[in-house]
């Protein structure tokens, strides 16, 4: 559903932690995206592998939930473990694979193909939410202890060349931690918006937009999109409503969200990314996108990510030497805990608990 009509600002609430560090990749909730196994424009067929590795001092399991696009609310596929991927039989999943339980300190899982073989979804694409926890502690008594993960995925076309080997096209997706999103109440810190450069739509290349609303379950985004061209001139803007849990990928997004065509040969331009109005009927809301752009060469199929960037520097004296005040600049380090005083370092981040993973149904 897409429209622009401005409407009233309901803010009933905002979540104390805010967007982050690129750069910071650790976390036990961990975001990549988009993933996919789907034929795609111009004869691309997309797949996608992942790694997980183990971060953590402990033994790990590994809960994976898979929120489809396009244009849906997830919320309630969200709350239903037997929709979701996971190492254990014991714990109700519907979806399991062994490799994501007993997952040693230090150690990689890989899982080709994860939405075609695992998820046995071909034809679709969405974005994956990772969570990991100390082995065997997710059960009916317990959500799990959080534990920390780093995922990297691939996106990727194949094909055959002429002399008969196989080959492949594609991009390398960061895992994004949790706490790396927009957060629409953090204006003065710089966190409510999300800039992309480098967009181009034309004989040659084509791109998509890509966004993940990981709000509480109740919280509808609209998200604003806002393109400029090299010279600085506005080339449009347009308002997209993301349903809770959604995921929402616009391909040729400067042709068919903004009106361009290929005879107009957009390069270079610059996408802005905001979220103006948000609506929920949550106690506690807690609205939060993630974005991403990809650039795909229309002959080979190769393809560009571009990440979501923040236009605000790093404040190193808090992450390096621990000085979080409350005066701070920039991107703060107290995500969800208060400002630590006296050079105190500030403690590791466990994910809000809107966002803990499903839990087994009590049998």
């Amino acid at each position: 559903m897409r429209w622009t009509r401005t409407l009233p600002m309901v803010l009933l609430g905002l979540l104390a932690s805010s967007g982050a560090f690129a750069m910071f990749r650790a976390a036990d909730l961990v975001i990549v995206p988009v993933a996919a196994s789907i034929a795609g424009l111009n004869g691309s067929n997309w797949t996608s592998d992942i790694e997980i590795m183990n971060v953590d001092s402990v033994t790990i399991d590994v809960e994976i939930v898979f929120l489809e696009c396009c244009g849906n609310d997830n919320s309630a596929w969200f709350g239903n473990i037997g929709n979701h991927l996971g190492g254990r039989t014991t714990v109700g999943f519907g979806h399991v694979d062994a490799n994501l339980k007993d997952i040693p300190p230090g150690r990689t899982v890989y899982i080709k193909d994860i939405i075609g073989t695992d998820f046995a979804l071909p034809g679709t694409k969405g974005a994956l939410m990772i969570f990991g926890y100390q082995a065997n502690t997710l059960t009916n008594n317990s959500p799990g202890v959080p534990s920390n993960i780093v995922v990297t995925s691939r996106n990727y076309t194949s094909g055959t060349a002429l002399s008969g080997a196989s080959y492949t096209y594609g991009q390398v997706i960061p895992g994004l931690p949790w706490y790396d999103y927009l957060d629409p109440g953090k204006k003065s810190l710089g966190l409510d918006h999300l800039v992309f450069h480098g967009l181009r739509e034309d004989a040659s290349y084509r791109t998509a937009i890509g966004l993940v609303n990981i709000s509480d379950r109740t919280t509808t985004l609209d998200v604003q999109l806002t393109l400029t061209g090299q010279d600085g001139t506005q080339i449009g803007q347009e308002t997209l409503t993301m349903a809770p849990l959604s995921h929402d990928q616009e391909d040729q997004a400067i042709i068919n969200l903004f009106g361009k065509t290929l005879a107009d040969g957009i390069q270079g331009a610059t996408l802005d990314v905001t979220v103006p109005v948000w609506i929920s009927g949550a106690q506690s809301p807690a609205p939060a996108l993630i974005a991403y752009v990809s650039k795909t060469d229309n002959v080979s199929n190769d393809s560009d990510y571009i990440e979501q960037a923040f236009t605000k520097p790093l404040p190193w004296d808090c992450v390096f030497n621990g000085n979080c005040n409350a005066t701070a600049t920039g991107l703060s380090m107290a995500l969800s805990w208060p400002p630590a005083l006296g050079g105190t370092q500030a403690p590791s981040v466990p994910n809000p608990s809107h966002l803990r993973p499903p839990a087994p149904r009590a049998r």
